[in-house]
């Protein structure tokens, strides 16, 4: 059963930097080669990662055990996490309902996953975290200003990238999850979201950059993968057929052949033939 995760809990030992006015900054440590299951929390939160090394797993997003900087987490989004090592200490900046009510639905950034590596959400989060250790009077007023900069920050990410002049990151995030999920029935749309692009962009785009449509990419990807498991001669042209995404032997059979000129099984014999002639 996925385990729901109520406010300040991180499976970890956390303490608190700042709680008020419905925002609740925690630090939290991880122990040694920590694998959390997956899991979701009744709240959204970003984590930033303040040592050590840290993975998020979405289960319907790309990136498996991808690393984390500065991750935003939605509320009630299934996901699993990894520390690796020695362990690693996060900064927990959390939202409570009643802090989104103030903003009058004017959070929609916090309703989707999404990673930042770099840029100005990092910059204001590190700035965040200086203002929870050195706090004085003044501190109420700068986190506010500071966590209404980091949302504006992010939600500025987002629309860049969903623009044709940003569309290298986007891209590349796009080429990374059909690698992560090449052999899964990806429609165009989910990709899209994915993304925050609308699916006729990312085809028009995709196509420019790469030369392919998303469909022929996935394909290829797919016969990349087939080929690799028939040279190795580990497995049966059915279980390569299901690993890599085709209905059946049959589909896999007939894509291979139009696109390689034989059929998986003599492409395998020829390659059996190749190494014993090497051998020879």
């Amino acid at each position: 059963m996925l385990r729901t995760l109520e406010a300040g809990d991180y499976f970890g030992t956390t303490t608190l930097q700042y709680g008020d006015d419905g925002l609740s900054i925690v630090e939290t440590h991880f122990a040694t080669d920590l694998v959390i299951p997956q899991h979701e929390h009744v709240n959204p939160f970003f984590c930033f990662v303040l040592d050590g090394r840290g993975t998020r797993t979405w289960p319907t997003r790309h990136g498996k055990d991808g690393p984390m900087s500065l991750t935003l987490f939605p509320a009630g989004t299934p996901h699993a996490n990894c520390w690796y090592g020695a362990g690693g200490k996060a900064l927990h900046l959390e939202f409570s309902p009643l802090w989104l009510q103030r903003l009058d639905g004017r959070t929609r950034v916090l309703d989707r996953p999404d990673d930042f590596a770099d840029g100005a959400p990092v910059s204001l989060m590190r700035r965040l975290v200086r203002e929870c250790r050195e706090q004085d009077s003044a501190t109420p007023l700068a986190i506010e200003g500071l966590v209404l900069e980091l949302l504006a920050a992010c939600k500025r990410s987002v629309l860049r990238d969903a623009t044709p002049g940003g569309s290298r990151r986007w891209l590349g995030r796009v080429e990374a999850l059909l690698h992560d999920r090449f052999s899964e029935s990806l429609t165009l749309d989910e990709i899209a979201s994915d993304s925050h692009v609308s699916a006729d962009h990312l085809a028009r785009e995709f196509r420019k950059h790469f030369g392919l449509s998303v469909g022929e990419y996935v394909r290829q990807l797919r016969l990349d993968f087939a080929c690799t498991q028939l040279a190795s001669g580990r497995h049966s042209l059915a279980a390569i057929a299901e690993a890599a995404g085709f209905t059946d032997q049959s589909h896999f059979t007939r894509v291979f052949r139009r696109r390689m000129g034989l059929t998986p099984g003599a492409y395998r014999a020829k390659l059996l033939e190749n190494r014993l002639r090497t051998k020879d």
